[in-house]
């Protein structure tokens, strides 16, 4: 006996944004930020001193500032916040999964957590809350689609997880 799942019809994949807060990241970043400013300003900095009439002063003056701009720019623009996760709960497979987009279509997946391996799940009214082995929150999902909230509470049901 063969079971397909089709897809096309609406969604037995649910994505939906979520966040992640991390303290040190968030610090790395804007220590990257300052740094990037701070070169892109010193690039402007290095002119304020006296002109000299030696060439290789100013040639070294000029690759210096051309260096310092390239390097701040690259510094803050790569210092942007990274892109939510978001959660992908797949109610034919059963597994719920954080998964980063990425560049040229590339996906990252963070953590992937079978319904079987959750330690907790909540439902209350269209809102759903996964824990996951250890006990952290993996997912919160709004569900206003009838029919996927009830393919999902009810396999959230057969894997023992809510009553």
């Amino acid at each position: 006996m063969t079971a397909a799942a089709d897809f096309t019809k609406g969604g037995a994949t649910m994505r939906e944004p979520a966040s992640m807060v991390d303290g040190g990241r968030m610090l790395a970043r804007t220590l990257q930020r300052i740094v990037g400013a701070g070169l892109f300003l010193a690039a402007f900095v290095i002119w304020l001193a006296p002109a000299t009439a030696q060439s290789d002063v100013m040639l070294f003056r000029l690759l210096l500032s051309v260096a310092a701009v390239v390097a701040g720019l690259g510094m803050m623009l790569a210092s942007a916040k990274p892109d939510a996760p978001e959660v992908e709960i797949d109610t034919i497979r059963r597994t719920v999964s954080l998964v980063r987009p990425g560049g040229y279509g590339e996906r990252e997946v963070l953590t992937s957590c079978a319904f079987a391996d959750l330690r907790a799940a909540e439902v209350n009214g269209a809102v759903v809350r996964l824990w996951d082995a250890q006990g952290i929150l993996l997912a919160v999902a709004t569900l206003t689609d009838a029919t996927l909230r009830n393919s999902l509470v009810n396999g959230l049901r057969d894997a023992g997880k809510i009553a």
